[in-house]
């Protein structure tokens, strides 16, 4: 196993998934869905069917629900509130990494489908980053993922970083979630 990538049942992601299995091959590739048991039962079911789509393991995490959550915080997740992003996602991510670094006995790649034409705080963030880029998991996100990880190996790479929706879409040839 050489590659791991975040799937959240939406278009980028799954072109991520698609892409690496294409380069990798399906036995180099695991998707990883961090399920906030707040996801549409449609989104639900294109994880399975991305599964069967693809042939692959997509492997499911799950640290607690939104509904917990925001009982918890006494609100909604928001812009300025990202607990639910932090700690049912990333927290649930960097467990995993752990996890198959320690199962693998090697790093691999986390290939995430961040495109710079998403948002502006995006552009921003990965106008500079191209798609063959190597990146230190702690330089992107500082303090929500530890050093550690890149000595274990554990890098990341956005591979669709400079691709519009209509490239998303046209590579994904009709097999995205029906509720895009």
């Amino acid at each position: 196993m050489k590659i791991v990538v975040p799937v959240s049942g939406g278009k980028d992601s799954q072109a991520c998934l698609k892409l690496a299995i294409q380069e990798f091959g399906v036995t180099n590739v695991i998707g990883l869905f961090c399920d906030t048991k707040f996801e549409h039962p449609i989104t639900y079911k294109h994880i399975d069917t991305m599964k069967e789509l693809y042939k692959c393991r997509i492997d499911t995490v799950c640290g607690g629900s939104v509904i917990e959550k925001c009982v918890k915080y006494k609100r909604f997740p928001g812009g300025g509130a990202r607990f639910c992003t932090e700690e049912l996602k990333m927290r649930e991510t960097k467990l995993y990494c752990y996890r198959i670094a320690d199962e693998y006995k090697h790093g691999f790649t986390l290939l995430y489908g961040m495109r710079v034409g998403e948002s502006i705080s995006r552009k921003k963030k990965y106008n500079h980053v191209t798609n063959t880029d190597l990146l230190d998991m702690n330089e992107v996100f500082p303090s929500k993922y530890p050093k550690k990880l890149a000595k274990l190996g554990i890098f990341m790479q956005l591979p669709i970083v400079d691709w519009n929706d209509d490239d998303v879409f046209s590579y994904l040839c009709g097999e995205h979630n029906p509720l895009y």
